[in-house]
Parts: C-alpha cells; sequence; structure tokens
C-alpha cells in the first residue's frame, strides 16, 4: 500500500505540472501579435495596436459628447509616451488657446496646461501624469475639463470616471502582454 501511495502522490503532481506547463505554452503559443482590440468599460473604453507595432501603445480612451446635441465636445486619452504616463485632450477648433486648458479630479485643485498644437481634428493638449495625477484619477469619483472658448467665458465640461478602474486594469495588463512573452503565459 506504501509504494502505490507514493505512485499516486508522484502521478498526481505529475499531471499538475503537466497541466501548468501546458496552459503557460497555450498562453505564448495562442498569443495573437496581429490583432488590435478595443474594449469598453462603461465610459471609458482601451484600445490597443497589434504587438507586432512596436512604436504603438494601448490607450485608454473617454469621449465626452455634449448633452444636448450628442457631439464630441473632448476626447481624452491615457497612454504612454516614451515610458511616461500623459492624459492627451483633444477638443474642436473655436476656442481661445491663450489660457490653456485645466482639469479637475475629485476635489483636487485645478492643474492647468497649454495647448500643444491645432490641426483638422481640433487642438491638442498633453498633460504628464506623476504619481500624484495618477493617484487623483485612481481615487476620484469625477471630474471636469475646462477651457475658454472663443468669447473668453470658460466652460466647464464633466469627465466621467465611470469604468476608470477597470479600463486601467485592462490597460496595464494589454501593455504587459504586447511588451513580454512571459506575461502572455498567463492570458
Amino acid at each position: 500500500m506504501n509504494k502505490l501511495t507514493e505512485r499516486l502522490v508522484i502521478g498526481g503532481v505529475a499531471l499538475l505540472v503537466g497541466l501548468l506547463i501546458g496552459w503557460a505554452v497555450r498562453g505564448v503559443a495562442t498569443y495573437n501579435t496581429s490583432t488590435e482590440s478595443v474594449t469598453m468599460y462603461s465610459d471609458w473604453r482601451t484600445a490597443c495596436p497589434p504587438a507586432q507595432a512596436k512604436d504603438q501603445n494601448c490607450q485608454m480612451i473617454e469621449d465626452v459628447l455634449d448633452t444636448r446635441s450628442q457631439q464630441p465636445v473632448v476626447r481624452i486619452a491615457i497612454g504612454a509616451e516614451k515610458g511616461k504616463q500623459e492624459m492627451i485632450f483633444t477638443v474642436p477648433l473655436g476656442l481661445a488657446l491663450q489660457p490653456g486648458m485645466g482639469v479637475i479630479l475629485g476635489t483636487d485643485p485645478v492643474r492647468t496646461f497649454p495647448y500643444r498644437t491645432c490641426n483638422s481634428v481640433g487642438c491638442v493638449a498633453v498633460y504628464a501624469l506623476d504619481d500624484k495625477a495618477l493617484s487623483a484619477l485612481n481615487t476620484a469619483k469625477d471630474g471636469r475639463v475646462l477651457f475658454a472658448g472663443l468669447d473668453g467665458k470658460p466652460v466647464a465640461v464633466p469627465l466621467s470616471l465611470k469604468g476608470y478602474p477597470e479600463a486601467s486594469h485592462a490597460y496595464r495588463s494589454a501593455e504587459a502582454r504586447r511588451g513580454s512573452w512571459f506575461w502572455r503565459m498567463f492570458s
């Protein structure tokens, strides 16, 4: 009986190790490096280019619409540029550029930053996300985006953070899988 128990334990351990190795190899072997993905998380979505596109990164995106006309007022994208996290705002043309833009996250004070450029799509402002800003994003329940219209009057647009924690987790996971075969084992 002692020999039989020993063989059963060894067989069970071998089976378990085989299953774990098979699961890990499946993750690496079935990861399609040419597939791009877009996934919705309430008001946010993640968009990831194919892993083959090494010079591109995933982004988290929210489109804020005007409540009356349902036209886009601002597009907010969060992503990494040269290893640094950034929040990129794109607003339609027809606004005052001098005051720049601002963002309020939860009860934090307003953070202001200049527009970087304007093109046919609209004007783009980039806010570098430091640890304090990322912490505010993770803990805030809502926010506001501030900019000035051509008449110089400030406009405050609500920023929804509904779905942001889930999108942030998915964003980090997707970036890890895109860049490392090790993390693909767990997909």
